[in-house]
């Protein structure tokens, strides 16, 4: 009798065990942050890219301006525009590996089509590693236009433009591209433009905590790189491209790199080329997963990279907030345009609070419900704050982040989409103590 109450209760345990780690599993799937990134990815492939997510605005958006005010200074970060891949290798790599299981008969015919189209982006993309592509140009002479346009009074005759670029080459033609539709917009304007390797230090600029991330082992890498093992074997694409997914070897790295592949299409004018529909999207949502929670812990509020990434913006932040007290002091120029790339503005950003960026998170998945970087730093992604002044000498500020009001935590605004530039400096300035 004891016997049997004993086996009775292991399996009501194992029972209830089970029942538990089922619930637990649907609890995971069906989380709402979870679902809606995965509706959004399915809806919109190039999401799956995350910063390699080609600009996805044609128009801005400013909330009422409160009676009284008048825009007196612009500061602006912006990344440079969509850009070919920076890899000279990922495009062979990833094609020998077709070519080889091809040759082995190893490929489906799906197979055979998807080879067929690396090969095409392998052929276009040569002698344009990293580079700007024509898309990156137009994005940056969209959105200065339309800056101009929402802000004329800050760009009449004779008005001074400070511009400093990273050195970088694709963030000097960024920079052209946003100066050309300036002077476009009026040929009057005084452009002062800069790309020099001084202003590093605060455009693009590592601390050092901040490059023991990348280079030093870490311990947030040991349960990545396990997670990313998982979450790149791709099974359901791989099923539908290769014969035997088994023979692969490295699969997960194969996945990853022919992802990288489609992902950069959307960049860059001339392919008629979709790789992305070739992916399942349950595989396109893990593969951006693994990606943003890695860009995560180097550049967010990561408790797994002691928020070392943010830190590390401080320089950009003085930069930022002694040129606007300059000017509204009559010292300088109003408007100031800083162009550089997407990991020096995803720590600012979450360095200023700003609601999207700054959330603090521990392990691939609580990050990745609190952090979308398709979100933030799109290609072209930008950083506009602009002050305002009324007659009584009141100024507030609007944060438009990719041209869309942004949210600061911790700060009260004044009026919906505004803040008082004083709480905002205040808030800012106690970051760089």
């Amino acid at each position: 009798m004891k016997k049997i109450i004993l086996i009775s209760t292991a399996a009501m345990m194992m029972t209830s065990f089970c029942a538990s780690a089922k619930k637990e599993k649907q609890t995971k799937i069906v989380n709402p942050a979870d679902m809606e990134i995965r509706r959004e990815i399915a809806a919109t492939p190039e999401k799956s890219g995350g910063i390699y997510y080609a600009y996805p605005y044609s128009t801005d958006s400013l909330a009422p301006v409160p009676a009284g005010f008048e825009p007196v200074y612009i500061s602006h970060y912006g990344r440079h525009g969509s850009r070919w891949h920076t890899s000279a290798k990922l495009h062979d790599n990833t094609l020998k590996v077709l070519q080889k299981q091809y040759a082995a008969g190893n490929l489906t015919a799906e197979g055979e089509e998807v080879m067929k189209l690396v090969e095409i982006c392998r052929d276009h993309t040569k002698g344009h590693i990293g580079e700007l592509s024509a898309l990156g140009e137009r994005q940056h002479k969209a959105i200065a236009t339309r800056m101009c346009e929402r802000f004329p009074s800050l760009f009449k005759d004779g008005d001074v433009i400070v511009a400093r670029s990273s050195t970088e080459p694709r963030c000097i033609i960024s920079m052209a591209a946003f100066s050309e539709a300036l002077k476009e917009y009026n040929p009057r304007l005084e452009l002062q433009r800069h790309a020099t390797p001084g202003d590093m230090n605060f455009i693009a600029f590592h601390t050092q905590e901040a490059l023991d991330i990348y280079k030093k082992p870490q311990e947030w890498k040991i349960p990545y790189d396990k997670a990313c093992d998982s979450l790149y074997q791709c099974k359901a694409t791989a099923s539908r491209l290769f014969r035997d997914p088994s023979k692969i070897k490295k699969l997960p790295q194969v996945m990853k790199d022919l992802h990288h592949v489609a992902i950069a299409v959307q960049n860059v004018d001339g392919l008629d080329v979709n790789l992305l529909t070739h992916f399942n999207h349950e595989d396109l949502y893990n593969l951006w997963k693994g990606e943003a929670y890695r860009q995560y812990v180097r550049h967010g509020n990561s408790v797994d990279g002691k928020r070392n990434g943010p830190q590390s913006s401080k320089n950009l932040m003085k930069d930022i907030l002694d040129c606007a007290d300059e000017s509204l002091a009559g010292k300088r120029t109003a408007v100031d345009l800083r162009f550089g790339h997407d990991v020096f503005l995803l720590r600012q950003l979450a360095l200023m609070g700003i609601e999207g960026s700054d959330d603090e998170a521990r392990g691939i998945d609580e990050a990745s419900r609190v952090w979308q970087e398709y979100r933030l730093t799109p290609m072209a992604a930008n950083l506009q704050i602009t002050i305002f002044r009324n007659a009584k000498g009141e100024e507030i500020a609007t944060v438009l982040l990719n041209e869309r009001p942004a949210k600061i935590h911790g700060v009260k605004e004044y009026a919906p989409g505004y803040y008082r530039w004083s709480d905002l400096n205040a808030k800012w300035r106690k970051t760089l103590e």
